[in-house]
């Protein structure tokens, strides 16, 4: 069927943060099956690393650079910040981009002409002024959730006021939406249950197999070297993972720990060597991956919901994953379920050692699963069919 989708991202190529992937491969690919993409992004948020390989991603056909009053709460002594932002900005400290949506996007929509409007939800002010454009103009509005929102594992309102305004904002936005779409599983479940009426649906991330050597791993290679990729915060951090390597007994390993963007991973000592890294540009991380024997998560239990994209990049390095993650949450069925490796139980400190002995010993014997299902292109075509269906 096809047709022009207008698609709003805050973040977007060359916005380092890892939401720019979603938006500008969904963008990159999506032509090859009839839809045109109209890309409204903001400019590059100064507090996010930059990234200029990603030659591939269309130019936005427009970029906002508004000014955030929310800025001046850096200016607070750093214990007040959190609490007043959460106080004062609701849905999120964007404000100023939520503005500028809501004097472009009408623009757009009567210029353009577009068929569906799509948007993702970081931050999720973003989806309230798409939602509202959407309901003004009279078109399909298809509503990406990179993150949950009040099931969120850092949603903490500040009162009974604030808490009910958000949820009214979100359902607003859900029930404001053609169709909803989340990149977890779980995500999906939740929202399928608390609003059976709306259609939704998991589009997961997924990773670009041109962006990876596709060389196999060398199970003669020493030292074998175990790599983290992605920022290290909140309940996500590498140190689990070296405590089991610590107690292995293996000999022979080097950790690397490559994009810790936000500064907040010391290595530490270990008897092995730990390299930290900031910041990599993307078409230097499949090198990065490919140079491993192993790649690895550690996630706290309250992140059981959470569904790292780093996942996707290690499974399109081609190397099997060693995860120390919630039981039964959502990393622990997708690396199950992928074939991607093992999963050992936070909550099992005693299980980790031996669960890393076994993962390592059977490295040589590993076969990577078949990953066509989380190639970008193939998400692509995914969100192509749900827009050719909302447009109908």
């Amino acid at each position: 069927m096809g047709g022009r989708v207008l698609m709003v991202a805050f973040h977007y190529p060359p916005s380092g943060g890892v939401a720019a992937h979603r938006p500008a491969r969904f963008a990159q690919y999506l032509p090859d099956f009839g839809w045109d993409p109209v890309v409204l992004a903001r400019e590059p948020d100064p507090r996010q690393p930059r990234d200029d390989s990603f030659p591939r991603a269309p130019l936005p056909l427009l970029r906002s650079a508004p000014w955030e009053p929310s800025r001046a709460l850096g200016l607070l002594p750093s214990a007040w910040i959190d609490p007043v932002r959460r106080f004062l900005c609701v849905p999120d400290e964007e404000g100023g981009w939520r503005r500028s949506l809501r004097r472009l996007l009408p623009r757009l929509i009567r210029e353009q002409k577009p068929s569906v409007l799509w948007a993702n939800s970081v931050p999720p002010g973003t989806l309230v002024a798409a939602a509202e454009a959407a309901r003004s103009a009279g078109i399909p509005f298809v509503a990406d959730f990179h993150n949950e929102w009040t099931r969120n594992m850092y949603y903490r309102p500040s009162t009974r006021w604030h808490d009910a305004r958000h949820r009214s904002l979100e359902r607003f936005v859900v029930e404001s939406a053609r169709r909803v779409v989340t990149l977890n599983p779980l995500h999906t479940e939740d929202l399928k249950a608390r609003f059976p009426s709306v259609p939704c649906e998991t589009i997961e991330n997924g990773f670009d197999p041109a962006d990876h050597e596709g060389t196999p791993p060398d199970p003669l290679r020493r030292p074998r070297v175990f790599t983290y990729a992605g920022s290290v915060y909140g309940y996500q951090s590498p140190r689990p993972f070296l405590e089991a390597l610590s107690e292995s007994g293996l000999k022979d390993v080097e950790v690397r720990v490559v994009g810790d963007r936000f500064g907040q991973f010391e290595a530490g000592t270990w008897p092995f060597p730990v390299r930290v890294e900031r910041h990599l540009p993307h078409r230097e991380l499949g090198g990065v991956l490919s140079a491993s024997a192993a790649c690895f998560l550690c996630l706290e239990t309250p992140a059981a919901r959470q569904l790292p994209a780093k996942l996707y990049e290690y499974l399109g390095a081609g190397r099997p994953v060693f995860g120390i993650v919630p039981r039964g949450g959502a990393a622990d069925r997708w690396i199950g379920g992928a074939g991607a490796g093992t999963a050992a139980a936070f909550e099992d400190r005693g299980a980790w050692v031996p669960a890393l002995q076994a993962f390592v010993a059977g490295l040589s014997a590993w076969k990577a699963p078949d990953a066509t299902a989380f190639h970008r292109r193939t998400q692509a075509a995914r969100l192509s069919r749900v827009f050719d269906e909302v447009s109908r």
